[in-house]
């Protein structure tokens, strides 16, 4: 579960967490993937995208109800 946080990052920076999230998702570094989405998601709650690519890391480690939770979270965003 991710804790609510009230922390509000500039445009820039916030895109900058988005790419470095998907730039391991897509070296194969899901764990730290995860962590940058979670940080994300923390922010802005409503991101469907980091949902979408902490469910997608979530499957390549094969930890498959997590990453459906995170999916149906997403799908309600």
């Amino acid at each position: 579960m991710v804790e609510k946080n009230t922390e509000k990052l500039p445009i820039d920076e916030m895109n900058r967490l988005y790419y470095k999230g998907i730039f391991l998702f897509c070296t194969g570094k899901y764990e730290e993937s995860i962590q940058c989405f979670d940080r994300i998601i923390s922010i802005n709650p409503a991101s469907t995208i980091a949902f979408g690519y902490k469910g997608l890391a979530l499957l390549k480690l094969k930890r498959h109800r997590e990453a459906v939770k995170c999916y149906e979270r997403g799908l309600v965003c």
